[in-house]
Order: C-alpha cells, then sequence, then structure tokens
C-alpha cells in the first residue's frame, strides 16, 4: 500500500516504510513542530518539555504522554551518545512531532552516523539463562510504539526514525 501526497514538491515529501504494517507512506512534514538543538545529554529534558507541550495541545491523555516520554528518553538520550563521534563541535538533531489525522507522529533526526536501530534484534526476555545484553530500549520502543520506520537519508546525511501511535484523547 502506497500513501502520497502527490500535490507536495519532492522536497516536502517523506517517504518511508512502516514495520508493523508494511504500509510505504509518504507525508508532508512541514506541518509538524519542530526543534532543533544540539545533541548533548543535558538537553533531554529541552525535547521531553517540547514533546509533552505539543502533547497537551493535542489534547493527549496522561498515559499516553507517560508511554511517549519513555520513547523520548530512549531515542534522545541514544542519538546524544552515540551518533556522533566524541568530541565532534556540531552535533545537529530535531524532533519533530505532531498530529497528522488520528495519529500522533514523533520524528527524531539526526547528521550522526547510519544506523538503524530497528535491525537490533529483540532482546531475549524472561529466560535468565539466556537474557542478552543490550537492546531492550529499542524494543521498548517498538513495543509502545503503534509502528516505526527508519530511513538513511543519503542526500541530506540524515538518519530518520519516525514513530507513530494512536491519539489517545485525555
Amino acid at each position: 500500500m502506497l500513501i502520497i501526497f502527490k500535490h507536495l514538491p519532492e522536497a516536502r515529501r517523506r517517504c518511508l516504510v512502516f514495520q508493523k504494517t508494511k504500509v510505504h507512506f509518504c507525508m508532508d512534514h512541514t506541518n509538524l513542530k519542530s526543534l532543533e538543538l544540539q545533541a548533548e545529554v543535558n538537553r533531554l529534558s529541552d525535547v521531553s518539555d517540547f514533546v509533552k507541550g505539543v502533547m497537551n495541545e493535542i489534547g493527549c491523555s496522561k498515559a499516553m504522554i507517560g508511554s511517549i516520554d519513555i520513547v523520548v528518553e530512549e531515542v534522545y538520550v541514544n542519538i546524544a551518545s552515540y551518533a556522533y563521534d566524541e568530541g565532534a563541535a556540531d552535533r545537529p538533531a530535531w524532533v519533530e512531532c505532531g498530529a497528522v489525522g488520528d495519529d500522533f507522529y514523533l520524528i527524531f533526526r539526526d547528521m550522526g552516523k547510519e544506523y538503524d536501530p530497528l535491525k537490533k534484534e529483540d532482546p531475549v526476555i524472561g529466560d535468565p539463562m539466556n537474557m542478552t545484553i543490550g537492546g531492550y530500549g529499542i524494543y521498548m520502543v517498538k513495543t509502545i510504539a503503534d509502528d516505526i520506520a527508519y530511513k538513511y537519508d543519503r542526500e541530506n546525511g540524515q538518519n530518520i526514525l519516525t514513530i507513530i501511535k494512536k491519539i489517545e484523547k485525555a
């Protein structure tokens, strides 16, 4: 299935294939609110406050805001901690979010090393003898999300992680 905003110029489209539904989707992302900052762990509260503010404007439930805050922490801290080489002076990151129909979109972009977190195998859970080390954060993100997609934009050198969650109203 392909959903596309054909009336939009190519530069305003972002095309993705979502992991759970396998839907190919091209969306106009210009109506989402955006925050640009340097990817530093100490900026997590700025990112969290920004996303929570947008979600409150939309009227999302407290439970949904709490779940998405876990996603924000896991994804943003990983970007700030691992996307860029240690000591890199310029560490741009962008967070975009908002409502698209009945869905909440949360998009993380960075210009760090190309890395698809969705390729990480899910950890072994429940079997103490075979538990894996690492991978629990992205597993939580995938579990919380209704759908999720990763794309590396070679033209702009950006990692783009898009998370969708059905809006739960307060």
